[in-house]
């Protein structure tokens, strides 16, 4: 499903770029905006832990231009991810997975793009770029293996002291729309080029490399 959403994002990227090819963006100014994106987490290489999660993201941009409509485009965002666990998978044998993993942490993109004019009140974005995801949090739920003898007390395991990485990679695609220079949206995919976990022994090893498409709303100033 992700594979099919990415190829056809590329495609659409190539249609509206060959469309709009003949009127690049004159070179503007920098341009600063705040962004909210919903977003679909796909954790591959953990299937049998997690289901397909969601989370959202919110921060800010600054678009700094080039040259003959080239940007690039750092930003700085808050990331919530919430992935829910499968039912009776074992976190060791005293406990078992319970409810979702949440993490929380910041999104630090740096796009390259370029900028097609439309209208006068219409500009598409076309982008590309790697994000790291730095963690500030991300803990779960586990539940007692009522099969013991004596089961040990639930509780909250943080899941950075557990294989979930610190930090980790993305690469991302993405087409975005402006409307009178200030009204955004955009829709993007990307795939983590590092795990954002890995866990198990030698002969059950779990690395997660987290997928997402996303969508969304900002404003520039």
């Amino acid at each position: 499903m992700l594979r099919n959403f990415i190829s056809a994002l590329i495609l659409l990227m190539c249609s509206a770029g060959l469309a709009a090819a003949e009127t690049p963006v004159e070179n503007p100014a920098p341009v600063y905006g705040v962004r909210l994106a919903m977003d679909v987490s796909f954790p591959s290489g953990a299937s049998s832990v997690y289901k397909t999660g969601s989370g959202f993201s919110l921060g800010g941009v600054a678009q700094f231009p080039l040259s003959n409509g080239f940007y690039i485009e750092p930003g700085l965002l808050f990331q919530y991810i919430g992935m829910d666990s499968k039912d009776m998978v074992k976190f060791n044998d005293n406990y078992y997975y319970e409810g979702s993993a949440k993490f929380y942490g910041l999104r630090i993109p740096v796009n390259f793009g370029y900028n097609f004019t439309l209208s006068p009140n219409l500009t598409l974005g076309v982008y590309t770029g790697p994000e790291l995801l730095v963690a500030l949090s991300a803990k779960q739920g586990v539940l007692p293996n009522m099969a013991l003898p004596e089961p040990m007390p639930a509780q909250t395991i943080n899941l950075l002291h557990n294989g979930w990485k610190r930090v980790s990679g993305l690469w991302g695609i993405g087409l975005s729309l402006t409307f009178a220079k200030s009204y955004y949206i955009g829709l993007s995919a990307g795939v983590n080029f590092t795990p954002l976990a890995s866990f198990g022994d030698k002969d059950k090893k779990i690395r997660i490399h987290r997928s997402a498409i996303a969508i969304a709303l900002g404003y520039n100033f």
